[in-house]
């Protein structure tokens, strides 16, 4: 008799837990609905107080306010906002070392100081043919500003000329390996070249080219003559 009353009440238990398992969903889902209810109707008496309910019936409303709620509490949370301190941090830099910048082109003031000194010395040689100053510039800033020679950098210079030579070179006639007139842009390059050259050869005798290789004392120095 108690064995038949102990397996009873243990059966009970069991079953009685297993009722109260099923009606967790079910009760949390009744406060849900209640929530949302007393929501609409705190709205609604709002609208009706504002006289906003556009002719709704209380139906009509909860209906409405009902599925807006269910979408609101669907949607997903907005993503953290950035701190106004980790936004004014500064992006990491990149390790990668870019490529150096080729030359631009010559600034107005280096093309003009350019195409005077090539025209005084073609007024020298006597190799104007007849050429006014403003034809003379014009056409020398043309070629000047098209010049694409300095696309590559130069040999490097081995051996740095005398003031005699540099002299010399610096009045003689410009001209090409086939010995045909150098346009005002090949000219200005190969002045550029011998003055960077000079230069070059000056630093590495005096050991401030501070690790520098000639293609990138060439670039710098090509740059800044271009700018002046």
């Amino acid at each position: 008799m108690n064995q038949f009353l102990t397996k009873t009440l243990a059966a009970s238990v069991i079953v009685g837990a297993g009722m109260t398992l099923f009606a967790l969903p079910a009760s949390a889902a009744s406060t849900a609905a209640q929530s949302v209810t007393k929501e609409c109707s705190t709205q609604y008496q709002a609208a009706k107080d504002g006289n906003k309910l556009n002719g709704q019936t209380w139906p009509q409303f909860l209906s409405t306010c009902s599925a807006n709620l269910k979408t609101d509490a669907a949607a997903p949370a907005p993503a953290p906002a950035v701190k106004a301190k980790d936004a004014m941090k500064p992006a990491k830099a990149q390790t990668t070392a870019a490529a150096p910048a080729a030359a631009g082109a010559m600034s107005g003031k280096a093309v003009t100081k350019e195409c005077s000194t090539q025209y005084q010395a073609a007024k020298t040689a006597g190799t104007l043919n007849g050429q006014k100053w403003p034809q003379f510039l014009s056409a020398c800033s043309d070629s000047l500003k098209s010049d694409q020679s300095d696309a590559t950098p130069p040999p490097e210079p081995t051996v740095a000329p005398t003031k005699a030579a540099a002299s010399k070179a610096a009045t003689a006639p410009e001209t090409s390996a086939n010995g045909k007139p150098l346009s005002p842009g090949e000219i200005a390059f190969r002045s550029r070249i011998r003055e960077c050259g000079d230069e070059w050869q000056k630093a590495k005798a005096a050991n401030k080219v501070a690790g520098q290789t000639w293609p990138q004392y060439w670039s710098a120095c090509n740059t800044r003559l271009k700018a002046e």
